[in-house]
């Protein structure tokens, strides 16, 4: 029996990767996909899933735009890119789908409203806010969210938040506060599933045209690797974790812990407090991950991708 999901990203590299995971998974039917503003502005991250998608083979799946910025704040700007490869530059030579009229909030709120589904995330979380603002009984259709966002420890792009989370906290607030089941992946919590050359090379081994986009987007993601004191040896895999996660849970060590977003802070906006032994007398929220199996996440991986725009 296949998870019914909606994939909400900002492509980016990395969540193209996730479209293809997400079309082509046999245990997924992906029946929706909306953007929104992240790793680049609206419209391209719009165009970079047409792209994905086209590359997938999945025409049939809706594809709609959605948020310009946050809901309170000025936009971020992503400053880490590879302007050189892959989707970070324009790349009108490649084909795409067409947009769905809807805004993405529109297309979130009519798949809940048609049957229950996860919500798989990967980018800022403004167009699920949005949904749940204007309708929050959508809830009740939710079997899931799966986001990929936050961190355990020190943060990503400020010493104590994480992207995908700082460029709209207020959003994922309102999503942690909803009331849905959650599963967390943080950005260290996974990453020892690293892009390494075994598996880019296992993956060009598919041949297909969609194998191809894989690889250079993965190529591309090595490129922008920045390394710290703390990072893993190699760029981590990162958004196509999360619909792998929605299809295979167990290859993910998870605990429930309350999760709340930092609003206030001077130093720490936008942080994921994550309260994993209930000092805050809470309930917990989300089942947050703490490690992977890294072997069976890269062949899910390898697996996946060879069944994509098959």
């Amino acid at each position: 029996m296949t998870r019914r999901v909606l994939l909400d990203c900002d492509p980016g590299n990395d969540d193209a990767l996730a479209i293809l995971v997400a079309a082509a998974h046999p245990a997924l039917n992906l029946v929706a996909v909306t953007t929104g503003a992240g790793h680049l502005a609206a419209p391209r991250t719009a165009r970079n899933a047409a792209i994905a998608l086209a590359y997938s083979g999945r025409g049939d799946i809706p594809l709609a735009s959605g948020a310009y910025g946050p809901l309170v704040r000025p936009r971020l700007i992503a400053q880490v890119l590879d302007m050189t490869s892959a989707l970070d530059p324009e790349r009108p030579e490649l084909a795409a789908i067409p947009l769905d009229p809807r805004p993405a909030g529109e297309l979130i709120a009519a798949t809940l409203r048609s049957a229950p589904t996860t919500i798989i995330t990967t980018g800022p979380l403004t167009n699920l806010a949005l949904a749940l603002h204007r309708d929050p009984e959508l809830v009740g259709a939710i079997e899931r969210i799966v986001i990929l966002g936050g961190t355990l420890g020190l943060g990503t792009k400020t010493a104590a938040a994480e992207w995908n989370i700082l460029c709209d906290p207020e959003a994922a607030a309102m999503v942690f506060a909803a009331g849905a089941p959650i599963t967390l992946i943080p950005i260290d919590g996974a990453a020892r599933a690293g892009i390494t050359d075994r598996l880019i090379d296992a993956v060009a081994a598919h041949g297909s045209h969609a194998a191809a986009l894989a690889v250079e987007l993965l190529r591309s993601l090595v490129l922008t690797f920045r390394p710290g004191p703390l990072s893993p040896p190699a760029m981590p895999l990162n958004d196509p974790i999360a619909p792998l996660l929605a299809a295979q849970p167990t290859l993910a060590r998870t605990v429930p812990a309350r999760v709340e977003i930092e609003l206030a802070g001077r130093h720490t906006y936008g942080r994921t407090v994550i309260d994993l032994a209930g000092r805050s007398g809470l309930p917990n929220n989300a089942d947050v991950v703490l490690d992977l199996d890294v072997a069976g996440v890269e062949q899910a991986l390898i697996d996946t991708l060879g069944r994509a725009g098959r």
